[in-house]
């Protein structure tokens, strides 16, 4: 059986004002006869409503209520779940804004920049052993011995670039 607005406001032990105010906001639906269910709309209530701006009901409404409510599931997470999702999110995201002034957490451009300059600072260092090594090599016969200075050389490369670094 479907109730009007005034007597769901009854049934619910609220004001008809509260009631129109949950339709307006979504809350609860009214049928298309513009009747409301009071299954349906009490679990919508439930559902949909701050616990803290709920009144209390008397145990007799508690009882009435219990009695009479059929079970109906509505998509999407309840109003306390909803709340608890957005106080968790915000959570992170206060961590992640304190980490990042504190220095901890730097932003992935910095990184892919860093990154692209110690490629390239690496790929530079590494080019240019021929240049140093071949007046070196000029009139040696021992291969050890060049298999050595060429040794000798990229230790010197790969230790500078260890250093930059270490100062990064």
């Amino acid at each position: 059986m479907e109730l009007s607005i005034r007597a769901y406001a009854k049934h619910r032990g609220v004001t008809e004002a509260a009631v129109r105010k949950a339709i307006n906001q979504g809350r609860i639906s009214k049928g298309k006869n513009g009747k409301i269910n009071p299954e349906k709309a009490d679990n919508e209530w439930n559902k949909n409503t701050d616990p803290a701006q709920i009144k209390r009901a008397s145990p007799e409404e508690r009882a009435d209520y219990s009695q009479n409510s059929a079970p109906y599931s509505l998509s999407g997470p309840s109003y306390q779940q909803s709340r608890a999702i957005k106080e968790a999110y915000g959570a992170k995201l206060l961590r992640l804004q304190f980490e990042k002034e504190s220095k901890k957490l730097i932003s992935v451009d910095d990184v892919k920049v860093a990154a692209f300059n110690a490629a390239r600072m690496t790929r530079d260092r590494i080019l240019n052993i021929p240049d140093r090594v071949i007046p070196q090599l000029v009139g040696k016969t021992n291969i050890f011995e060049m298999k050595e200075i060429l040794k000798a050389e990229l230790v010197k490369a790969l230790e500078e670039l260890s250093k930059i670094n270490d100062k990064l």
